[in-house]
Protein backbone atom coordinates (compact mmCIF):
# COMPACT_ATOMS: atom_id res chain seq x y z
CA UNK A 1 0.00 0.00 0.00
CA UNK A 2 2.79 2.40 0.84
CA UNK A 3 4.35 1.82 -2.56
CA UNK A 4 1.07 2.69 -4.28
CA UNK A 5 1.23 6.12 -2.72
CA UNK A 6 4.30 7.17 -4.72
CA UNK A 7 3.31 9.88 -7.23
CA UNK A 8 4.62 7.89 -10.19
CA UNK A 9 2.74 4.76 -9.07
CA UNK A 10 -0.48 6.74 -8.65
CA UNK A 11 -0.05 8.21 -12.13
CA UNK A 12 0.52 4.75 -13.61
CA UNK A 13 -2.65 3.44 -11.92
CA UNK A 14 -4.71 6.40 -13.14
CA UNK A 15 -3.44 5.94 -16.70
CA UNK A 16 -4.35 2.25 -16.53
CA UNK A 17 -7.84 2.82 -15.16
CA UNK A 18 -8.89 5.80 -17.28
CA UNK A 19 -11.25 5.16 -20.22
CA UNK A 20 -9.78 6.23 -23.53
CA UNK A 21 -11.38 9.69 -23.65
CA UNK A 22 -10.33 10.41 -20.07
CA UNK A 23 -6.83 9.33 -21.05
CA UNK A 24 -6.85 11.81 -23.92
CA UNK A 25 -7.77 14.52 -21.42
CA UNK A 26 -4.89 13.41 -19.18
CA UNK A 27 -2.56 13.71 -22.18
CA UNK A 28 -3.81 17.23 -22.86
CA UNK A 29 -3.25 18.24 -19.23
CA UNK A 30 0.24 16.75 -19.25
CA UNK A 31 1.12 18.56 -22.48
CA UNK A 32 -0.06 21.82 -20.93
CA UNK A 33 2.08 21.39 -17.81
CA UNK A 34 5.19 19.67 -19.20
CA UNK A 35 7.12 21.48 -21.96
CA UNK A 36 9.46 18.50 -22.36
CA UNK A 37 6.59 16.36 -23.64
CA UNK A 38 5.57 16.71 -27.28
CA UNK A 39 2.95 15.12 -29.47
CA UNK A 40 2.93 13.95 -33.06
CA UNK A 41 -0.25 13.89 -35.10
CA UNK A 42 -1.91 10.48 -34.63
CA UNK A 43 -3.90 8.58 -37.23
CA UNK A 44 -7.19 9.09 -35.45
CA UNK A 45 -10.36 7.62 -36.90
CA UNK A 46 -12.71 9.19 -34.39
CA UNK A 47 -14.49 12.53 -34.84
CA UNK A 48 -11.61 14.84 -33.96
CA UNK A 49 -11.03 16.55 -37.30
CA UNK A 50 -9.18 19.79 -36.84
CA UNK A 51 -7.99 18.94 -33.34
CA UNK A 52 -4.32 18.88 -34.33
CA UNK A 53 -2.96 21.78 -36.32
CA UNK A 54 0.49 22.43 -37.72
CA UNK A 55 2.39 25.50 -36.57
CA UNK A 56 5.24 26.67 -38.80
CA UNK A 57 7.40 27.52 -35.82
CA UNK A 58 6.86 24.66 -33.36
CA UNK A 59 5.70 21.65 -35.29
CA UNK A 60 2.47 19.95 -34.19
CA UNK A 61 0.32 21.85 -31.71
CA UNK A 62 -3.07 21.24 -30.14
CA UNK A 63 -5.93 23.60 -30.76
CA UNK A 64 -7.12 23.90 -27.17
CA UNK A 65 -10.61 25.20 -27.94
CA UNK A 66 -11.31 22.44 -30.46
CA UNK A 67 -9.95 19.82 -28.09
CA UNK A 68 -12.19 21.03 -25.28
CA UNK A 69 -15.17 21.17 -27.62
CA UNK A 70 -14.56 17.54 -28.54
CA UNK A 71 -14.36 16.51 -24.90
CA UNK A 72 -17.51 18.43 -24.02
CA UNK A 73 -19.36 16.80 -26.90
CA UNK A 74 -18.37 13.28 -25.92
CA UNK A 75 -19.93 13.06 -22.48
CA UNK A 76 -22.98 14.53 -20.90
CA UNK A 77 -22.86 14.40 -17.13
CA UNK A 78 -20.42 13.21 -14.54
CA UNK A 79 -19.65 9.54 -14.01
CA UNK A 80 -20.45 7.91 -10.69
CA UNK A 81 -16.73 7.35 -10.07
CA UNK A 82 -15.98 11.03 -10.73
CA UNK A 83 -18.70 12.02 -8.28
CA UNK A 84 -17.37 9.69 -5.59
CA UNK A 85 -13.74 10.72 -6.09
CA UNK A 86 -14.70 14.37 -5.64
CA UNK A 87 -16.27 13.50 -2.30
CA UNK A 88 -13.28 11.36 -1.37
CA UNK A 89 -11.00 14.38 -1.76
CA UNK A 90 -12.98 16.07 1.03
CA UNK A 91 -13.27 13.03 3.31
CA UNK A 92 -10.07 13.70 5.27
CA UNK A 93 -8.64 10.18 4.97
CA UNK A 94 -4.92 9.69 5.39
CA UNK A 95 -2.88 8.61 2.38
CA UNK A 96 -2.94 4.79 2.94
CA UNK A 97 -6.70 4.77 3.60
CA UNK A 98 -7.32 7.01 0.60
CA UNK A 99 -5.41 4.57 -1.64
CA UNK A 100 -7.67 1.73 -0.51
CA UNK A 101 -10.75 3.95 -0.96
CA UNK A 102 -9.73 4.65 -4.57
CA UNK A 103 -9.51 0.92 -5.27
CA UNK A 104 -12.99 0.42 -3.79
CA UNK A 105 -14.49 3.28 -5.80
CA UNK A 106 -12.94 1.85 -8.95
CA UNK A 107 -14.74 -1.43 -8.20
CA UNK A 108 -18.24 0.08 -7.85
CA UNK A 109 -20.43 -0.78 -10.83
CA UNK A 110 -22.86 1.47 -12.71
CA UNK A 111 -25.72 0.55 -10.38
CA UNK A 112 -23.68 1.70 -7.37
CA UNK A 113 -22.76 -1.70 -5.93
CA UNK A 114 -19.30 -2.76 -4.79
CA UNK A 115 -17.98 -5.65 -6.88
CA UNK A 116 -14.66 -6.75 -5.45
CA UNK A 117 -13.23 -9.82 -3.77
CA UNK A 118 -12.65 -7.98 -0.51
CA UNK A 119 -11.19 -11.06 1.15
CA UNK A 120 -8.42 -11.17 -1.46
CA UNK A 121 -7.73 -7.47 -0.99
CA UNK A 122 -7.39 -7.87 2.78
CA UNK A 123 -5.12 -10.92 2.44
CA UNK A 124 -2.69 -8.99 0.24
CA UNK A 125 -2.61 -6.06 2.64
CA UNK A 126 -2.16 -7.39 6.21
CA UNK A 127 -1.83 -3.84 7.48
CA UNK A 128 -5.52 -3.44 6.58
CA UNK A 129 -7.48 -5.77 8.90
CA UNK A 130 -11.20 -6.33 8.42
CA UNK A 131 -12.11 -3.61 10.91
CA UNK A 132 -10.05 -0.96 9.14
CA UNK A 133 -11.36 -2.01 5.76
CA UNK A 134 -14.97 -1.76 6.99
CA UNK A 135 -14.23 1.71 8.35
CA UNK A 136 -12.96 2.89 4.95
CA UNK A 137 -15.93 1.33 3.18
CA UNK A 138 -18.34 2.99 5.62
CA UNK A 139 -16.88 6.37 4.64
CA UNK A 140 -17.68 5.67 0.98
CA UNK A 141 -21.13 4.40 1.93
CA UNK A 142 -21.74 7.78 3.50
CA UNK A 143 -21.26 9.51 0.14
CA UNK A 144 -23.97 10.71 -2.19
CA UNK A 145 -26.00 9.05 -3.67
CA UNK A 146 -27.33 7.28 -0.59
CA UNK A 147 -26.90 3.52 -0.87
CA UNK A 148 -23.73 3.62 -2.96
CA UNK A 149 -20.97 1.16 -2.12
CA UNK A 150 -23.34 -1.52 -0.83
CA UNK A 151 -22.53 -5.16 -1.39
CA UNK A 152 -26.12 -6.33 -1.81
CA UNK A 153 -29.67 -4.97 -1.97
CA UNK A 154 -30.29 -5.27 1.77
CA UNK A 155 -27.21 -3.24 2.64
CA UNK A 156 -28.13 -0.67 -0.03
CA UNK A 157 -31.59 -0.11 1.47
CA UNK A 158 -30.28 -0.04 5.03
CA UNK A 159 -27.76 2.65 4.09
CA UNK A 160 -30.54 4.77 2.62
CA UNK A 161 -32.73 4.36 5.69
CA UNK A 162 -29.80 5.18 7.96
CA UNK A 163 -29.08 8.33 5.92
CA UNK A 164 -32.73 9.34 6.38
CA UNK A 165 -32.42 8.99 10.16
CA UNK A 166 -34.59 5.86 10.30
CA UNK A 167 -32.13 3.46 11.90
CA UNK A 168 -34.54 2.86 14.81
CA UNK A 169 -37.68 2.95 12.67
CA UNK A 170 -39.72 -0.21 11.98
CA UNK A 171 -38.94 -0.16 8.26
CA UNK A 172 -35.25 -0.56 9.15
CA UNK A 173 -36.10 -3.72 11.10
CA UNK A 174 -38.23 -4.98 8.21
CA UNK A 175 -35.37 -4.61 5.72
CA UNK A 176 -32.90 -6.07 8.22
CA UNK A 177 -34.92 -9.17 9.08
CA UNK A 178 -37.83 -9.59 6.64
CA UNK A 179 -36.77 -8.35 3.22
CA UNK A 180 -37.55 -11.65 1.44
CA UNK A 181 -41.00 -11.71 3.05
CA UNK A 182 -41.71 -8.16 1.92
CA UNK A 183 -40.95 -9.25 -1.62
CA UNK A 184 -43.43 -12.11 -1.21
CA UNK A 185 -46.09 -9.78 0.32
CA UNK A 186 -46.20 -11.81 3.53
CA UNK A 187 -47.44 -8.85 5.55
CA UNK A 188 -49.42 -10.85 8.10
CA UNK A 189 -46.45 -13.00 9.09
CA UNK A 190 -44.24 -9.93 9.48
CA UNK A 191 -46.97 -8.15 11.45
CA UNK A 192 -47.30 -11.12 13.83
CA UNK A 193 -43.55 -11.21 14.55
CA UNK A 194 -43.23 -7.44 14.96
CA UNK A 195 -46.45 -6.93 16.90
CA UNK A 196 -47.83 -4.41 14.42
CA UNK A 197 -51.06 -4.32 12.35
CA UNK A 198 -50.76 -5.86 8.89
CA UNK A 199 -52.00 -2.57 7.40
CA UNK A 200 -49.06 -0.78 9.02
CA UNK A 201 -46.62 -3.31 7.56
CA UNK A 202 -48.14 -2.80 4.12
CA UNK A 203 -47.76 0.96 4.53
CA UNK A 204 -44.11 0.57 5.57
CA UNK A 205 -43.56 -1.72 2.59
CA UNK A 206 -44.57 1.19 0.38
CA UNK A 207 -41.95 3.37 2.06
CA UNK A 208 -39.31 0.70 1.45
CA UNK A 209 -40.40 0.30 -2.18
CA UNK A 210 -39.79 4.03 -2.70
CA UNK A 211 -36.08 3.56 -1.93
CA UNK A 212 -33.66 3.32 -4.86
CA UNK A 213 -32.38 -0.22 -5.48
CA UNK A 214 -29.84 1.10 -8.01
CA UNK A 215 -28.48 4.37 -6.60
CA UNK A 216 -25.78 4.73 -9.26
CA UNK A 217 -28.03 4.64 -12.29
CA UNK A 218 -28.73 8.38 -12.29
CA UNK A 219 -25.07 8.92 -13.12
CA UNK A 220 -24.73 6.20 -15.75
CA UNK A 221 -28.17 5.90 -17.30
CA UNK A 222 -28.28 9.29 -18.98
CA UNK A 223 -24.64 9.46 -19.93
CA UNK A 224 -23.98 9.73 -23.63
CA UNK A 225 -20.60 8.78 -24.96
CA UNK A 226 -18.82 7.42 -27.98
CA UNK A 227 -17.50 3.91 -27.53
CA UNK A 228 -14.11 3.17 -28.98
CA UNK A 229 -13.03 -0.47 -28.60
CA UNK A 230 -9.38 -0.72 -27.61
CA UNK A 231 -9.25 -4.34 -28.76
CA UNK A 232 -10.65 -6.06 -31.85
CA UNK A 233 -11.12 -9.82 -32.01
CA UNK A 234 -11.46 -11.55 -35.37
CA UNK A 235 -11.21 -15.09 -36.67
CA UNK A 236 -8.54 -15.41 -39.34
CA UNK A 237 -7.80 -18.73 -41.03
CA UNK A 238 -9.62 -20.55 -38.24
CA UNK A 239 -7.65 -18.85 -35.45
CA UNK A 240 -8.90 -16.10 -33.16
CA UNK A 241 -6.78 -12.97 -33.54
CA UNK A 242 -6.50 -10.19 -30.95
CA UNK A 243 -5.53 -6.76 -32.31
CA UNK A 244 -4.85 -3.52 -30.45
CA UNK A 245 -6.55 -0.37 -31.64
CA UNK A 246 -3.75 2.19 -31.60
CA UNK A 247 -5.67 4.93 -33.43
CA UNK A 248 -7.05 6.76 -30.37
CA UNK A 249 -3.59 6.94 -28.78
CA UNK A 250 -1.58 10.10 -29.52
CA UNK A 251 2.10 9.54 -30.31
CA UNK A 252 4.13 11.19 -27.58
CA UNK A 253 7.86 11.80 -27.41
CA UNK A 254 10.42 13.69 -25.35
CA UNK A 255 11.31 17.09 -26.81
CA UNK A 256 14.67 17.03 -28.59
CA UNK A 257 15.04 20.69 -27.72
CA UNK A 258 15.01 19.88 -24.00
CA UNK A 259 17.34 16.92 -24.46
CA UNK A 260 19.83 19.26 -26.12
CA UNK A 261 19.45 21.86 -23.35
CA UNK A 262 20.24 19.19 -20.78
CA UNK A 263 23.62 18.67 -22.43
CA UNK A 264 24.32 22.39 -22.71
CA UNK A 265 26.96 23.31 -20.09
CA UNK A 266 25.98 26.99 -20.25
CA UNK A 267 22.53 26.28 -18.85
CA UNK A 268 22.34 27.19 -15.12
CA UNK A 269 22.24 24.22 -12.69
CA UNK A 270 18.74 25.01 -11.40
CA UNK A 271 17.41 25.15 -14.93
CA UNK A 272 19.11 21.87 -15.81
CA UNK A 273 17.55 20.29 -12.71
CA UNK A 274 14.11 21.48 -13.83
CA UNK A 275 14.70 20.13 -17.35
CA UNK A 276 15.94 16.80 -16.00
CA UNK A 277 12.80 16.41 -13.88
CA UNK A 278 10.51 17.26 -16.78
CA UNK A 279 12.27 14.80 -19.10
CA UNK A 280 12.00 12.05 -16.48
CA UNK A 281 8.32 12.90 -16.01
CA UNK A 282 7.75 12.72 -19.77
CA UNK A 283 9.46 9.35 -20.08
CA UNK A 284 7.45 7.88 -17.21
CA UNK A 285 4.19 9.20 -18.64
CA UNK A 286 4.94 7.68 -22.05
CA UNK A 287 5.99 4.40 -20.43
CA UNK A 288 2.76 4.33 -18.39
CA UNK A 289 0.68 4.63 -21.56
CA UNK A 290 2.72 1.85 -23.22
CA UNK A 291 2.23 -0.37 -20.16
CA UNK A 292 -1.49 0.38 -20.21
CA UNK A 293 -1.81 -0.83 -23.80
CA UNK A 294 0.25 -3.93 -23.06
CA UNK A 295 -1.77 -4.82 -19.96
CA UNK A 296 -5.11 -4.36 -21.73
CA UNK A 297 -3.86 -6.48 -24.64
CA UNK A 298 -2.65 -9.31 -22.39
CA UNK A 299 -5.95 -9.38 -20.53
CA UNK A 300 -7.84 -9.46 -23.84
CA UNK A 301 -5.78 -12.43 -25.00
CA UNK A 302 -6.65 -14.36 -21.84
CA UNK A 303 -10.33 -13.43 -22.17
CA UNK A 304 -10.37 -14.75 -25.72
CA UNK A 305 -8.67 -17.97 -24.58
CA UNK A 306 -11.32 -18.43 -21.88
CA UNK A 307 -14.39 -17.31 -23.85
CA UNK A 308 -13.86 -18.92 -27.26
CA UNK A 309 -17.23 -20.66 -27.00
CA UNK A 310 -18.95 -17.31 -26.59
CA UNK A 311 -17.17 -15.94 -29.66
CA UNK A 312 -18.38 -18.94 -31.64
CA UNK A 313 -21.89 -19.45 -30.26
CA UNK A 314 -23.03 -16.31 -28.45
CA UNK A 315 -24.26 -15.44 -24.96
CA UNK A 316 -25.54 -18.90 -24.10
CA UNK A 317 -21.95 -20.14 -24.17
CA UNK A 318 -20.50 -17.38 -21.96
CA UNK A 319 -18.49 -19.07 -19.22
CA UNK A 320 -18.15 -17.97 -15.59
CA UNK A 321 -14.88 -16.12 -15.17
CA UNK A 322 -13.24 -14.11 -12.41
CA UNK A 323 -10.72 -11.31 -12.54
CA UNK A 324 -8.77 -13.23 -9.91
CA UNK A 325 -8.34 -16.12 -12.36
CA UNK A 326 -7.06 -13.81 -15.12
CA UNK A 327 -4.77 -12.07 -12.63
CA UNK A 328 -3.28 -15.44 -11.69
CA UNK A 329 -2.63 -16.27 -15.34
CA UNK A 330 -0.84 -12.94 -15.86
CA UNK A 331 0.98 -12.85 -12.53
CA UNK A 332 -0.59 -9.55 -11.44
CA UNK A 333 -2.94 -8.50 -8.65
CA UNK A 334 -6.69 -8.78 -9.12
CA UNK A 335 -7.11 -5.02 -8.65
CA UNK A 336 -4.76 -4.44 -11.60
CA UNK A 337 -7.10 -6.45 -13.82
CA UNK A 338 -10.05 -4.54 -12.40
CA UNK A 339 -8.47 -1.19 -13.20
CA UNK A 340 -7.47 -2.29 -16.70
CA UNK A 341 -11.01 -3.50 -17.47
CA UNK A 342 -12.81 -0.40 -16.16
CA UNK A 343 -14.48 1.45 -19.03
CA UNK A 344 -12.60 -0.45 -21.75
CA UNK A 345 -14.33 -2.11 -24.71
CA UNK A 346 -13.60 -5.05 -26.98
CA UNK A 347 -15.11 -5.55 -30.45
CA UNK A 348 -16.04 -9.14 -31.30
CA UNK A 349 -18.12 -10.88 -33.98
CA UNK A 350 -20.88 -11.09 -31.34
CA UNK A 351 -20.84 -7.32 -30.79
CA UNK A 352 -18.88 -4.73 -28.83
CA UNK A 353 -18.77 -5.28 -25.09
CA UNK A 354 -17.22 -3.73 -22.04
CA UNK A 355 -14.44 -5.93 -20.67
CA UNK A 356 -16.35 -6.60 -17.45
CA UNK A 357 -19.08 -8.32 -19.50
CA UNK A 358 -16.75 -11.29 -19.87
CA UNK A 359 -16.56 -11.85 -16.10
CA UNK A 360 -20.00 -13.21 -15.17
CA UNK A 361 -20.51 -15.14 -11.96
CA UNK A 362 -21.36 -18.82 -12.28
CA UNK A 363 -23.89 -21.28 -10.90
CA UNK A 364 -23.10 -25.01 -10.61
CA UNK A 365 -25.08 -27.40 -12.80
CA UNK A 366 -26.13 -30.94 -12.03
CA UNK A 367 -23.13 -32.38 -13.89
CA UNK A 368 -20.71 -30.34 -11.78
CA UNK A 369 -19.94 -27.77 -14.48
CA UNK A 370 -20.58 -24.03 -14.12
CA UNK A 371 -22.97 -21.89 -16.14
CA UNK A 372 -22.62 -18.12 -16.17
CA UNK A 373 -25.47 -16.06 -14.73
CA UNK A 374 -25.52 -14.19 -18.06
CA UNK A 375 -26.29 -17.43 -19.87
CA UNK A 376 -28.95 -18.26 -17.27
CA UNK A 377 -30.58 -14.87 -17.78
CA UNK A 378 -30.57 -15.54 -21.52
CA UNK A 379 -32.30 -18.89 -20.93
CA UNK A 380 -34.84 -17.22 -18.62
CA UNK A 381 -35.60 -14.52 -21.19
CA UNK A 382 -36.05 -17.19 -23.86
CA UNK A 383 -38.58 -19.03 -21.68
CA UNK A 384 -40.58 -15.84 -21.13
CA UNK A 385 -40.52 -14.99 -24.84
CA UNK A 386 -42.07 -18.35 -25.69
CA UNK A 387 -44.72 -18.38 -22.92
CA UNK A 388 -48.45 -18.06 -23.52
CA UNK A 389 -49.53 -14.43 -23.42
CA UNK A 390 -52.82 -15.48 -21.81
CA UNK A 391 -51.11 -17.65 -19.18
CA UNK A 392 -47.66 -16.20 -18.45
CA UNK A 393 -45.41 -18.33 -16.31
CA UNK A 394 -44.96 -17.66 -12.61
CA UNK A 395 -41.47 -17.50 -11.14
CA UNK A 396 -41.94 -21.02 -9.82
CA UNK A 397 -42.94 -22.29 -13.26
CA UNK A 398 -39.88 -20.60 -14.77
CA UNK A 399 -37.75 -22.21 -12.03
CA UNK A 400 -39.21 -25.63 -12.95
CA UNK A 401 -38.59 -25.07 -16.66
CA UNK A 402 -34.98 -24.09 -16.03
CA UNK A 403 -34.59 -27.24 -13.92
CA UNK A 404 -35.81 -29.31 -16.86
CA UNK A 405 -32.95 -27.73 -18.83
CA UNK A 406 -30.51 -28.79 -16.11
CA UNK A 407 -30.28 -25.34 -14.51
CA UNK A 408 -31.13 -25.59 -10.81
CA UNK A 409 -31.57 -22.21 -9.15
CA UNK A 410 -33.90 -20.95 -6.43
CA UNK A 411 -37.17 -19.21 -7.20
CA UNK A 412 -35.92 -16.04 -5.51
CA UNK A 413 -32.93 -16.10 -7.87
CA UNK A 414 -35.31 -16.32 -10.81
CA UNK A 415 -37.20 -13.33 -9.41
CA UNK A 416 -33.96 -11.39 -9.04
CA UNK A 417 -32.79 -12.17 -12.58
CA UNK A 418 -36.25 -11.38 -13.97
CA UNK A 419 -36.13 -7.98 -12.28
CA UNK A 420 -32.63 -7.32 -13.66
CA UNK A 421 -33.94 -8.12 -17.13
CA UNK A 422 -36.85 -5.68 -16.60
CA UNK A 423 -39.37 -8.49 -17.03
CA UNK A 424 -42.60 -7.86 -15.11
CA UNK A 425 -44.09 -10.46 -12.71
CA UNK A 426 -46.50 -12.96 -14.23
CA UNK A 427 -49.65 -11.24 -12.94
CA UNK A 428 -48.60 -7.95 -14.54
CA UNK A 429 -47.61 -9.62 -17.81
CA UNK A 430 -51.05 -11.25 -17.84
CA UNK A 431 -52.81 -7.95 -17.18
CA UNK A 432 -50.96 -6.34 -20.07
CA UNK A 433 -51.91 -9.23 -22.38
CA UNK A 434 -55.59 -9.13 -21.37
CA UNK A 435 -55.79 -5.37 -21.87
CA UNK A 436 -54.20 -5.72 -25.28
CA UNK A 437 -56.63 -8.45 -26.32
CA UNK A 438 -59.62 -6.40 -25.20
CA UNK A 439 -58.50 -3.48 -27.29
CA UNK A 440 -58.25 -5.77 -30.25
Amino acid sequence: MEQSLAPQMLLSLKVLQAPIFDLQEMVRAELDSNPALEIDAPDIEIPVAGLFERDDHSGITIDGEKHQFMLDSLTAGKTLQDHLLEQLSLAGLDAPDRAVAEILIGSINDDGYLQLDTGSLIQTAPEFPQERFEKILSVIQGFDPAGVGARDLKECLLIQLRAAGKETAPEFEIVQNHLDRIGAHQYKQIAHEMGLPAEKIQQLAGTIAALDPKPGRNFSGDRTEFIIPEITVEKKAGVWSVTRNRTPYPRLFVSQKYLDLLQDKTVPPETRKYIRNKIAQSRFFIRSIDQRQETIYRIAVEIVNEQKDFLEEGVSALKPLTMKHIAGKLGVHETTVGRACAGKYIATPQGTFEFKYFFPAGIPLADGSLLSNTAIKDALASIVRSESRRRPLSDQRITDELARQGIYIARRTVAKYRDQLNILPARLRRQISVTHNKRR
